[in-house]
């Protein structure tokens, strides 16, 4: 659900009572069924500070969506903080960055609150979005790095790389490397640095072909700027001396 579902849903609940008692009960309630922060996680780091009562929230960060938990020692405060979290958790920091919150006072709560409750839902407000700001900097950062890499490495420059990499694996009954030695059928090096690789074994009997498998694998991940590695072992067609490079052919004494 988007921000602005999650508002609505929050509005129509509110719309079933008719006075702020029975508000005031609901978000009550609603602190009691929200699952805590860790006892660990009550640092005071975590403080929120503007709060006439003591409030912690959390913020985790997993695959660029953010996720808090919080506590109050304030019962209602709790409950404010668990309606901020409902909105809020699971989207992204420029989605939380950008939105507009208009639930608090579309249902009356801002006006219902006293001076100090109604500065300290503000200070909550406010933290989310630092928390928001602070990963999206921290993303963008990750993502600029990214960038950098692709430009310092260029597809063609990866593809080298792999090859050299590819030349450092030695069939483990024949003194020649898996890329000398025919074994490689087709290097992709793929836009995001995701490298393909179709490889075959010089019999499919080979009883060492996971160990090559596995060894190929992990040269070709170090190689500089791979982002990732995906191997396919086929037999199809097989390979036979022909495959092999004038370099193997001469160390071999086939030449």
């Amino acid at each position: 659900m988007t921000i602005r579902e999650i508002e609505q849903q929050i509005i129509e609940e509110f719309l079933v009572f008719d006075n702020w008692m029975d508000k005031y009960q609901y978000i009550i309630d609603l602190g009691k069924s929200m699952p805590v922060i860790q006892e660990s996680a009550k640092t005071e780091e975590n403080l929120i500070k503007g709060c006439q009562s003591r409030v912690w929230l959390d913020c985790r960060e997993e695959d660029g969506r953010l996720y808090f938990s919080a506590d109050s020692d304030a019962i209602i405060t709790k409950g404010i903080i668990s309606l901020l979290i409902r909105v809020y958790d699971g989207h992204t920091p420029q989605e939380i960055i950008e939105s507009e919150i208009e639930f608090i006072d579309t249902i009356g709560l801002r006006s219902n609150l006293s001076p100090t409750r109604a500065n300290g839902l503000v200070s909550m407000l406010k933290q989310i979005k630092l928390y928001a700001v602070a990963y999206n900097e921290k993303i963008e950062a990750e993502k600029s790095k990214e960038d950098m890499e692709e430009e310092k490495y260029s597809i063609e420059q990866v593809q080298k790389n792999v090859i050299t990499a590819l030349k450092q694996v030695f069939d483990p009954e024949i003194p020649v490397n898996v890329y000398d030695l025919g074994l490689i059928y087709e290097v992709n090096v793929q836009e995001n640095r995701n490298v393909y690789i179709k490889m075959t074994m010089t019999s499919p009997t080979c009883p060492m072909a996971e160990d090559v498998v596995s060894d190929v694998n992990n040269a070709v991940s170090d190689a500089p700027g791979v982002k990732g590695v995906q191997i396919e072992l086929t037999f199809e067609p097989e390979w036979d001396e022909s495959r092999m490079s004038e370099e193997a052919r001469l160390e071999l004494g086939l030449m």
